[in-house]
């Protein structure tokens, strides 16, 4: 379905693990960044469970890239992966950052972003991590305005069991003949995609089945051009923010 909608209405920007491109992914001054851009309605990071199994904000299962340890993330406590030093990699006065929780992250972005909350595999359990992820969201009122993504059917599939209210999402990096039917059968109402396979062929499928589309992650001006050109809806994850806003902005008068 074709609208008459602006392209920055037809492609809501989600920064992905915030304003990564300009702070230090998944962090609180990534988040923070992030919500300084009016037209940045969601945002998305990544989740694991810490020693205490505790939600907390990393890409990856092992600190090694992203502080200043080395290990797993989920042999520390919450409380010592928020005394890490998460931003220092990125730039010296990033120096400090801690590793979020995830209830840090709900109570900075309440009533002003949308949250798309990427399980990461690690945690043997998925019960346990689903639960342990969708009882923050109830608590906080966010269950009806987040999303929660994965690469993993089996944590989608505690969520649905353990929270149907809460939306979930497929991320894949592919388009099998299956990919509709495969949707469907995880109750998912999310396609989270690699932006490549943005074609106009599959949001027609996408639309028929009443799935929202999200496209990751582009980040170079040709490829974001190409996306908010598009006549169909679906959100657009990238790392720049500021990117996407003179993509979907290009050729509008300033105001």
């Amino acid at each position: 379905m074709t609208t008459t909608a602006s392209p920055a209405q037809l492609h809501p920007c989600v920064a992905h693990r915030g304003w990564s491109g300009g702070a230090p992914e998944n962090t609180l001054a990534a988040f923070k960044l992030a919500m300084t851009e009016p037209a940045v309605q969601w945002i998305e990071l990544d989740v694991h469970l810490s020693k205490d199994e505790v939600p907390v904000v990393i890409h990856d299962a092992t600190l090694n890239r992203t502080t200043n340890a080395k290990g797993k993330v989920r042999d520390l406590t919450a409380r010592e992966l928020g005394c890490l030093d998460a931003g220092s990699w990125f730039h010296r006065v990033y120096a400090g950052e801690p590793v979020p929780t995830l209830a840090q992250v709900l109570e900075i972005t309440a009533g002003r972003c949308r949250l798309n909350i990427e399980m990461k595999e690690g945690t043997p359990d998925p019960d346990l991590f689903a639960v342990r992820v969708a009882s923050l969201l109830r608590a906080y009122g966010r269950e009806r305005n987040s999303i929660i993504t994965s690469f993993e059917t089996k944590y989608l599939t505690a969520v649905k069991r353990h929270a149907p209210e809460i939306s979930t999402g497929l991320i894949i990096d592919k388009r099998p003949s299956s990919l509709i039917a495969t949707l469907k059968s995880l109750e998912a109402d999310v396609l989270s995609i690699g932006f490549g396979h943005v074609v106009p062929s599959l949001l027609n499928e996408t639309e028929a089945a009443g799935i929202r589309v999200m496209a990751w992650t582009p980040n170079h001006p040709r490829d974001l051009a190409r996306l908010a050109a598009m006549p169909q809806p679906f959100l657009i994850c990238t790392n720049y923010p500021d990117r996407w806003l003179a993509a979907v902005t290009k050729g509008i008068p300033a105001r």
